[in-house]
């Protein structure tokens, strides 16, 4: 059956109209992050935290134990807490507090607006340097972290006592993952356990035969792990199945990132690798100067990590192709963070910078 010309026409009208507006979303789907600089803050000491935003601020510890509070839109200092000695993770946020801990083995609260000092413990055991390597995990009315004297530890958010702690009989340098009522730690010495986040009791666990100094990504019933021989693991949560593993032939020294059907993580050598999240077969590796702590983010079809060359690279999440980096004068430790379309990280140069 033949269409008339006016119907032809309205078709290559309709056309039209569906080609411009692919192309104006797909332009401003790539105007949205341009990567020029928004600002900059200069701590004066080396940032040898991770950034987290939360109440319209940009909250980042440094190397002589100061927590800053930035405004996350202009960067001007809000406040500030010194606990001390350096905060090496990330800070955690539940409700109005701030947690956070050092590497002489304080564990702190902080009213979220103010700064201010709402509790501080300090486990006896703990006087030796890096007594709180990672990042605390909230999870309800408790925030649970990890510390040097081989001991996970459940805080009352609000009382700041202890409600049950898991003695792990090695040293701690990972951060817990808590999830769905489990939280996940794995050792120094190797072992990765799954525990009740109610109790402290070992629901599972398993052996991955080196030191596990990262913290575990759990999404789609899944828990991600890695390892310093170089193994990443995929287990299903639910019968705690075994999914696959990979191997890099290098130490693992970040967290595991998924997102979409992509796993993203870097390497002491100097790698960031990506695996297909489902089978874990290799997709890409980017190679660069020195090795990987900063563990990627990914946002809008790009992945974002630092390096200990000082760089801080955007590569296309599908190919692994360099899209953007930024030079800094001295090494990125700190995990990138995306937020509303803005990207903070810290250098050792002392800097907190925002592109947008």
């Amino acid at each position: 059956m033949k269409r008339n010309p006016a119907e032809k026409r309205l078709q290559l009208i309709i056309g039209i109209i569906f080609l411009f507006a692919l192309a104006f979303c797909t332009a401003e789907k790539a105007a949205a992050w341009k990567g020029t600089m928004k600002w900059s803050y200069d701590a004066q000491n080396s940032i040898t935290g991770s950034p987290l935003a939360a109440e319209g601020k940009i909250l980042i510890g440094d190397s002589e134990g100061r927590l800053l509070a930035l405004d996350q839109k202009t960067g001007s200092l809000v406040w500030t807490f010194s606990a001390g000695s350096a905060i090496n993770g990330k800070p955690a946020v539940n409700g109005q507090a701030v947690f956070a801990g050092t590497a002489d083995g304080k564990f702190f609260s902080l009213n979220i607006h103010t700064g201010e000092l709402l509790w501080q413990f300090s486990p006896p055991e703990i006087n030796t340097p890096g007594g709180v390597w990672g990042s605390p995990a909230p999870g309800g009315d408790l925030v649970y972290f990890n510390s040097a004297d081989g001991k996970v530890y459940a805080m009352d958010r609000a009382k700041g006592t202890p409600v049950w702690t898991f003695d792990t009989g090695r040293e701690l340098r990972s951060s817990p993952t808590y999830s769905e009522g489990l939280l996940f730690v794995g050792t120094y010495e190797g072992i990765f356990h799954a525990l009740n986040a109610k109790n402290g009791k070992r629901e599972w666990g398993g052996g991955s035969g080196a030191p596990i100094n990262t913290a575990a990504s759990v999404s789609d019933g899944n828990v991600y792990f890695g390892s310093w021989d170089g193994i990443l693991q995929a287990v299903r949560i639910k019968g705690v199945i075994p999914q696959w593993k990979y191997s890099t032939g290098e130490s693992i020294t970040t967290q595991a990132v998924p997102s979409g059907n992509r796993i993203f993580f870097g390497t002491v050598n100097g790698k960031l690798v990506a695996l297909d999240r489902n089978s874990g077969g290799l997709l890409w590796e980017f190679a660069v100067p020195g090795g990987v702590h900063s563990a990627p983010a990914v946002h809008e079809g790009m992945v974002f990590f630092g390096s200990d060359g000082g760089t801080l690279f955007g590569l296309d999440a599908a190919t692994g192709r360099e899209v953007w980096k930024f030079q800094s004068p001295r090494e990125i430790l700190s995990d990138p963070l995306f937020f509303e379309s803005v990207l903070f990280f810290g250098s050792y140069d002392g800097k907190i910078y925002a592109f947008e």
